[in-house]
């Protein structure tokens, strides 16, 4: 990702807002239909005001029906995206997983258990559907604001289970699970459609590191120094943007990897090997920022940034500079900002860490952390302008 400013069209971004604000990103599914951007715009409204919006049912459960009717509707893209959303709110990617597959199996509560008992039968079974359903949850102690909603978010999954399926949207990113394609016609007798077991995980196999991690794991320790030479220079790379300090950041990769190595028995390739080192390197890197006796609060959201040079750049400044050139000038003034927001550009930007995990590691809320993104990549474009507007003026002469 560039730390350069997006440039897409702003009546287009404007209804594609939401997503990016709530996933970190614009799932692929709705790019899809931009041809219609009134309709995807009236979708995020829906997501927004029922999923992400309060309501009676909590967040955590209405994310648990988004789960188990895509589950039910064999649909693997949308258990990829909120599994993903619902980690970041503390539930395990395994328990997701498992919702999508069976419920039943997911050590969930009784109340929820019957609310995704009721959610999966009236996406799946409408035609049994029946008053009695609806007494059933009452029975658990929802009340009527509660099953309307649930109702709702049954028919909300529905809907973007079809449009996905419909466009043949490719995942974002590399499904957990993957489902076996779903018979046209089931057997009327089914209380459930079956799901075929194992479902795939290919975090693993995917994962190019995955043959050194476990050689270390079996006791060949020297099968890691093949691990520090793949990763060093990128872990190096993350901590001196962080620390900007050729010293700390050197004793901070040794931290990094020997706290890598003292905790890889832990490791269960859930997500690449890469990806985890590097979240041990962040931290590693924050901490040490913290520990500063002159150290800027990274957490403090009530400071305020506007730019002095509004000048707008040529339409495209790589022209103008080679791309290795370009990048130098970047990080080159990326350095020069104050640690708050570079390390906020850092964790967005280099390393493309969620809104939600940036923000955490941060200490911020997401609003905050949205905001120092910005103001930094104002700053950053206002400290820029000179070398544009020289450039601009070389080429015009």
């Amino acid at each position: 990702m560039s730390f350069l400013p997006e440039t897409d069209n702003p009546e287009l971004l404007a209804s594609l807002t939401v997503f990016k604000q709530h996933f970190g990103f614009v799932p692929r599914v709705f790019k899809a239909q931009m041809g219609r951007p009134d309709l995807v715009e009236s979708q995020a409204k829906l997501i927004e005001t029922l999923l992400f919006g309060k309501g009676s049912l909590t967040r955590i459960q209405k994310e648990f029906i988004l789960l188990a009717v895509s589950g039910a509707n064999q649909n693997s893209y949308f258990p990829a995206v909120h599994s993903r959303t619902l980690q970041f709110l503390g539930v395990d990617p395994e328990k997701s997983q498992q919702i999508a597959v069976d419920h039943h199996q997911a050590n969930l509560s009784e109340t929820d258990v019957a609310l995704l008992d009721f959610a999966r039968k009236l996406a799946q079974q409408a035609h049994a559907f029946s008053a009695d359903d609806v007494e059933v949850l009452r029975g658990h102690g929802f009340s009527e604001e509660q099953i309307l909603e649930a109702v709702l978010m049954v028919g909300l999954t529905n809907l973007l289970n079809v449009v996905q399926m419909g466009l043949g949207t490719e995942p974002d990113f590399k499904p957990r699970l993957v489902f076996p394609l779903k018979e046209v016609n089931p057997p009327e007798d089914s209380e459930r459609p079956i799901l075929e077991r194992p479902l795939v995980d290919e975090s693993a196999s995917a994962d190019p590191d995955a043959e050194f991690v476990a050689r270390v794991k079996a006791g060949e320790t020297d099968a890691f120094e093949e691990l520090v030479r793949r990763h060093g220079r990128r872990v190096y790379r993350s901590l001196i943007g962080i620390l900007d300090s050729v010293e700390e950041a050197e004793d901070a990769m040794q931290d990094a990897f020997l706290k890598a190595f003292q905790h890889l028995p832990e490791f269960e390739g859930r997500s690449r090997f890469s990806t985890w080192l590097v979240r041990i390197a962040l931290n590693t890197g924050l901490q040490r920022l913290r520990g500063r006796k002159d150290f800027e609060t990274l957490d403090d959201e009530s400071e305020e940034f506007r730019p002095r040079r509004i000048q707008a750049w040529l339409e495209n400044p790589e022209d103008l500079y080679s791309r290795e050139e370009l990048r130098r000038l970047v990080e080159m003034e990326v350095m020069k900002l104050p640690s708050k927001y570079r390390v906020a550009l850092i964790l967005r930007d280099l390393e493309e860490l969620s809104t939600e995990e940036a923000a955490n590691a941060m200490g911020l809320t997401i609003p905050g952390l949205k905001a120092r993104v910005l103001r930094g990549r104002l700053m950053l474009r206002e400290s820029m302008v000179s070398y544009f507007a020289k450039a601009g003026a070389g080429v015009n002469a």
